[in-house]
């Protein structure tokens, strides 16, 4: 009886943990830090290199990982996407994600570039702002990218552990499109780069 007790108390945790890859988690912030840190593959300009302070996480969180219900957008509008240089990007709507988080339900929408950039024409583009914004994370507010792929059985898989911050939040340089006002969750997402000034 006490082995069918342990068998019925280990089965639940293993599935509960299906999925959550933290060796997977670790080797990309791992060399998402190489690649900003080496001279050779960092996106910073030689002017902003010394003053640089490396890339910083919140804590690996699994509750952070989510599996959001996929609805494509038939005909998806074009959007012009205002960004961090005063200019205009485009993306066009691709689909709606609904997931529950911290005991809520939340909504966002999954873009692709228009048009598509040439060897990206798969790639899909999530960006969102939440309410740690302008304090423990950048106030532009972060980004996750997807392939088309990635959607199974209109099933998505949302690991905010590997949300990163536009190129803008350590460089002058770049052009970085600001996520839309219907890409805001009214919860804090403690996952992924934090920021601080």
């Amino acid at each position: 009886m006490s082995r069918i007790i342990i068998y019925l108390l280990i089965v639940p945790l293993f599935i509960s943990c299906a999925g959550y890859n933290l060796d997977e988690i670790n080797t990309y912030q791992t060399n998402l830090k190489k690649e900003w840190e080496n001279p050779e593959t960092t996106p910073l300009k030689e002017d902003e290199k010394d003053s640089f302070q490396g890339i910083q996480f919140f804590p690996i969180d699994k509750k952070y990982i989510v599996n959001a219900d996929f609805t494509p957008i038939e005909n998806g509008k074009t959007i012009p996407f205002p960004t961090s240089a005063q200019k205009i990007k485009h993306y066009k709507e691709y689909g709606k994600l609904n997931f529950k988080l911290n005991g809520n339900l939340h909504e966002l929408t999954i873009y692709q570039s228009d048009p598509p950039i040439e060897g990206y024409e798969n790639s899909l583009f999530l960006p969102f702002m939440d309410e740690t914004n302008g304090d423990t994370s950048y106030g532009g507010g972060r980004y996750l990218d997807f392939e088309i792929t990635d959607i199974q059985s209109n099933k998505l898989r949302i690991d905010f552990n590997k949300a990163y911050n536009p190129y803008c939040a350590y460089s002058k340089y770049y052009n970085c499109p600001i996520p839309p006002a219907n890409n805001y969750l009214d919860t804090e997402i403690k996952a992924g780069v934090s920021y601080s000034e």
